[in-house]
């Protein structure tokens, strides 16, 4: 059944199924928790002989739906022709693994059946199986079986002791198994149960499979994220909207989890189910207006491991936000840094800008004194370690640190072939990123008003003129004429990397450059070389290094045309922003599951029946903040701003023309919770709030 492409996620437990790793291409499907693979095969057969698939449906993040049927079979001497058995699975995801199976008999005979169900495990590590080396493992123990149930066992190089224990709810004959190790991996141990089920003709039988896991002494913990009811969500008069947006929401509520240091969203399914800086800063930037209490939880895991001092290994530094944090048997072994893992430089600014925007949307003077000493941290942060050379700009560096970094581009296009110069030749170095100055200068500036409002004066000037300075600089040192574009970095003698990247975008969402170059450049990226139809391609299709297949050199994202629109409709530039929501829209509504994925290929759109984006082979969905990008765009069209020192909600709406009316019940902004409706007409656009301080402005 791991090979059904199930998705399914429940706290911090998940099953991913038919999946392949990017490094080496190895089968990563199974059960998993904490980085661990508790499950890896999963097989069921009737009296021997494979099933026949007809159908696997996910009904949400915790329940799924599998439908099978028996391939011609001898039973005895009576041959049971094709699909005259049906086994209905049905999936739950909570604090284990359940599946009930309902077994139907519909020939005209009674039938002795046997369901066999063959399970086993190598409790690898979830970075050992994306092909980071392990040259040893631990120890798996001999499978321990019983009557209808069984125990597998595994004990990692620290002691501690992994578990995964197998039971059905009926008499079975268990036999255990073992597959020796091989190309460097550990092998892995099993056990079959062979069920023996009666069924009368027209008859049915059911039963159940329990999957529990254990890490060292910790077990899965039941999770429920808010009801339906205590959320914000958003209801269109455009049905297909709807559907995309629904689907936005359940996976966002899916990825939220609860690790050891707290609740946040988890990055995707299945690389990244654990605490991630840039991640799920941007998503609580993208979801702030529907889901405060994510962001404010993200904002609390984040701060309780804000850096504290110098380690080269993990590139922790005093203020600096973590990359990302692992739980697993290999960064428990300190094999890999991800302790946390602090080797990126834009999680800093990014949770400083968060931080900003969170005070200033909830209007909570109790938030503002609970995160403004973090972030002054990481402001100190960005004006010393993330600037060593104090010219202004944040940079980092492509040389490796101690003996575990494995990132090269510390930004959002992390991949080692990231940066190019225009004539193709790869960047190295001391490196500052384009965007990485918008996200600081978005910080400085929102952190400024926020602290002007909530008294602290002496600090929002400061703030303030760090603002402008930074943003006189990007505007001095960026800006390519000739290309009517911002360049996607400097290097190390301060020279432009004229690359031609979405990565310029970004600055429009800060709201950093001039008006009139603002327009420049949203311009620029609505030309074929950038935009596809389907979405911005991260480079340009001029560049040498542009392959639309590749992770970060000419694919389609989703988070980051989420951001290019967002600024677009900041700076008033509508039509802009309607042509990438709509292009955004158009690509979920092509899934059968209505999903944006992590990215897609940037392949150009073609005006043909049944046209689609070409998917990336091993995008991660649901992922965070692909979900969190349409989202981010309905509070665009709506003009969302909280004036936090008059407690008013201001509305300034810029529907695309397939868009009526929208509303949001359960909104809370500014200490009001209430509903607000929004509905185009002759004259503009009509507003209806019920517990909310509400002005409308016209665009």
């Amino acid at each position: 059944m791991l090979n059904y492409g199930l998705v399914m996620k429940q706290g911090e437990l998940f099953l991913a199924g038919q999946i392949e790793t990017e490094r080496t291409g190895e089968n990563a499907a199974g059960l998993y928790f904490r980085d661990t693979r508790f499950l890896k095969q999963l097989d069921l057969s009737l009296n021997d002989h494979p099933l026949t698939l007809l159908d696997a449906v996910t009904n949400d993040a915790a329940h799924a739906a599998v439908t099978l049927t028996n391939q011609p079979t001898w039973i005895g001497e009576q041959l049971v022709r094709a699909h005259q058995l049906a086994i209905e699975a049905r999936v739950v995801l909570d604090t284990a693994l359940v599946i009930t199976f309902t077994l139907r008999n519909f020939s005209e005979h009674q039938l002795e059946l046997v369901l066999g169900i063959e399970l086993a495990s190598d409790f690898r590590d979830l970075f050992d199986i994306r092909g980071f080396e392990r040259l040893k493992h631990g120890h798996l123990s001999p499978p321990e079986t019983m009557p209808s149930s069984a125990v597998l066992a595994y004990q990692g190089l620290d002691g501690l002791e992994a578990r995964t224990s197998l039971s059905v709810d009926r008499p079975a004959d268990v036999t255990p198994f073992s597959a020796p190790a091989g190309d460097g991996t550990i092998g892995s141990i099993g056990a079959a149960f062979h069920i023996p089920v009666t069924l009368s003709a027209g008859g049915s039988e059911q039963m159940a499979l329990t999957v529990a896991v254990e890490s060292g002494e910790t077990i899965p913990v039941a999770f429920a994220p808010d009801a339906p009811g205590e959320r914000a969500s958003v209801r269109t008069g455009n049905d297909r909207f709807d559907r995309v947006l629904e689907q936005s929401e359940r996976d966002l509520v899916a990825l939220e989890t609860p690790f050891p240091h707290g609740v946040m969203p988890a990055a995707g399914i299945p690389w990244f189910v654990a605490p991630f800086g840039r991640d799920s800063l941007i998503v609580g930037l993208q979801t702030l207006h529907l889901r405060p209490e994510s962001a404010i939880g993200t904002l609390r895991v984040l701060a309780s491991l804000q850096g504290e001092r110098v380690d080269p290994e993990t590139e922790e530094e005093p203020g600096k936000i973590l990359h990302e944090m692992r739980y697993g048997e290999m960064a428990r072994n300190r094999e890999i840094p991800h302790r946390p893992y602090y080797g990126t430089n834009d999680a800093t600014p990014l949770f400083a800008w968060l931080i900003a925007e969170t005070v200033a949307w909830t209007g909570d003077a109790g938030l503002y004194a609970e995160f403004a000493p973090h972030a002054r941290r990481a402001f100190e942060w960005i004006e010393q370690y993330g600037d060593a050379d104090a010219d202004g700009l944040i940079e980092y560096t492509t040389e490796r640190h101690g003996n575990g970094s494995y990132i090269t581009h510390k930004i959002w296009k992390d991949s080692h072939d990231s940066l190019h110069y225009p004539d193709g030749r790869p960047a190295s170095g001391v490196i500052a990123a384009v965007e990485v100055q918008g996200y600081a200068y978005a910080a400085y500036a929102r952190m400024a008003e926020v602290a002007e409002t909530f008294g602290d004066l002496s600090w929002a000037g400061d703030l303030r003129s760090k603002a402008e300075r930074l943003r006189e600089l990007v505007e001095a040192r960026f800006w390519l004429e000739a290309e009517s574009c911002y360049a996607q970095a400097l290097d190390g003698d301060k020279q432009p990397i004229g690359a031609l990247s979405s990565n310029a975008g970004h600055l429009l969402a800060a709201g950093l450059p001039s008006p009139e170059r603002a327009a420049l450049q949203a311009a620029r990226l609505m030309e074929p070389d950038f935009a596809s139809g389907w979405g911005i391609r991260t480079l340009s299709s001029r560049m040498p290094s542009y392959n639309p297949m590749s992770y970060h050199n000419g694919s389609i994202w989703p988070h980051d045309n989420s951001l290019i629109a967002a600024g677009c409709y900041r700076y008033g530039l509508i039509h802009t922003g309607e042509a990438v929501l709509d292009a955004l829209v158009d690509a979920a509504a092509t899934a059968s599951d209505l999903r944006l994925p992590e990215l897609y290929c940037g392949f150009a759109r073609r005006q043909e029946p049944n046209d689609r984006p070409v998917a990336y082979p091993v995008s991660c969905v649901p992922q965070a903040w692909a979900a969190g990008a349409l989202p981010l765009l309905t509070r665009s069209i709506l003009g969302l701003e909280a004036d936090t020192r008059h407690g008013i909600l201001t509305v300034t709406p810029r529907f695309p023309d397939w868009l009526e009316w929208l509303e949001i019940p359960n909104l809370r902004v500014v200490g009001q919770t209430g509903a607000l409706r929004v509905t185009r007409i002759v004259e503009g656009y009509e507003v209806n709030a019920s517990g909310l301080n509400v002005k409308l402005l016209l665009p």
